[in-house]
């Protein structure tokens, strides 16, 4: 029951990630990336963590991405002004 448990909330915040980002490139918030990206952190971390292989290892890249875009929207907003 726990894995059961682990992974439906896992998959939770993998749809819950995918679905701040849709929103938040559409309404072009950056505060939505950034909790698209912190939804995306828990999954990305358990897969970096896990196995050698490179592609592995390249699991954490999305939230890292997502939270980089969110501070080059915020920065963009800020001195449109």
């Amino acid at each position: 029951m726990g894995l059961f448990l682990a992974g439906i909330v896992l998959w939770s915040l993998v749809i819950l990630s995918v679905v701040l980002l849709v929103v938040g490139v559409w309404k072009k918030s950056w505060q939505l990336l950034a909790w698209s990206g912190a939804a995306m952190m828990l999954p990305s971390l358990l897969i970096f963590m896990g196995d050698d292989g490179i592609w592995f290892k390249m699991a954490i890249l999305p939230p890292i991405l997502l939270f980089a875009g969110a501070y080059y929207m915020r920065n963009k907003m800020k001195h449109t002004f």
